[in-house]
């Protein structure tokens, strides 16, 4: 679906992840924002639907590079909304098919490569060192609301609490959850992850990987918010678990 420049991609992924009948039709497989360069920051400054698109995609497409010059500023700012995205220039209007089709983990028989991307996990511990977010934005932009941060637990959960915690969240912060993704270990069926993804209020059916992507096995899910601290999450969950917040070891990585 393509939709216009200024379009709020929200209404759009809640319509595919929670009609019935879209539902049974069609699958989301990814988010795909495209970016000027040239006129990319102005557009950010300006409309706040374009600062939603750029959170909220699985890929950016970076054009007009040629025209542009230096884009170091914009890729920066970009990051900070978004580490986990992968950023690609097109040159003269081309991309590579595969690098934008074909992105979600939701077939139990998917690669590995392909779920350690579309989580990219690694990307937020990354941008959390180098504090990109709270360098470069001010009040006057629709991006200093905007949080996007990682939570890793290392025991299994409950299936009914994971979907206690889900339906909870959305409950009580759904309007500012414009993104949530994970791999999660659940403690009745820890050989396989449970695969989650929420938009705003509503939340995918659980999808289960036929085995993890890689040795690691620690439930990690990727949050993109607005208005919402990291320990406001962290605290809900702990609440949930009858570990403590220590024994949980609920680390998080923040931009």
């Amino acid at each position: 679906i393509e939709t216009t420049g200024l379009a709020d991609p929200a209404p759009i992924l809640h319509t595919l992840v929670n009609d019935p009948l879209a539902f049974a039709k069609f699958q989301l497989d990814g988010v795909i924002a495209t970016v000027d360069a040239v006129n990319g920051t102005a557009t950010l400054d300006a409309y706040e639907e374009a600062v939603k698109q750029a959170a909220m995609a699985d890929r950016i497409l970076l054009t007009k590079t040629d025209l542009a010059g230096d884009t170091k500023d914009l890729r920066s700012r970009l990051a900070a909304l978004n580490p986990g995205a992968t950023v690609i220039e097109v040159q003269q209007g081309q991309v590579d098919p595969s690098a934008i089709l074909d992105l979600g983990p939701f077939k139990g028989e998917t690669k590995p490569e392909r779920v350690q991307a579309w989580l990219n996990a690694e990307a937020y511990q990354h941008e959390h060192h180098h504090g990109h977010h709270h360098d470069h934005a001010d009040v006057n932009r629709h991006d200093a609301h905007i949080r996007a941060f990682c939570f890793v637990w290392n025991k299994p959960i409950a299936q009914m609490r994971l979907n206690f915690f889900t339906q909870l969240l959305s409950m009580l912060r759904g309007p500012d959850l414009l993104r949530v993704k994970g791999l999660v270990r659940v403690l009745e069926r820890p050989d396989q992850p449970a695969v989650i993804h929420g938009v705003q209020h509503v939340f995918h059916p659980v999808t289960w990987l036929d085995a993890w992507p890689g040795a690691d096995r620690r439930t990690r899910i990727v949050f993109i918010v607005r208005n919402i601290e990291p320990k406001q999450i962290e605290e809900l969950m702990a609440s949930l678990t009858e570990d403590s917040q220590a024994d949980a070891e609920a680390n998080h990585a923040t931009t």
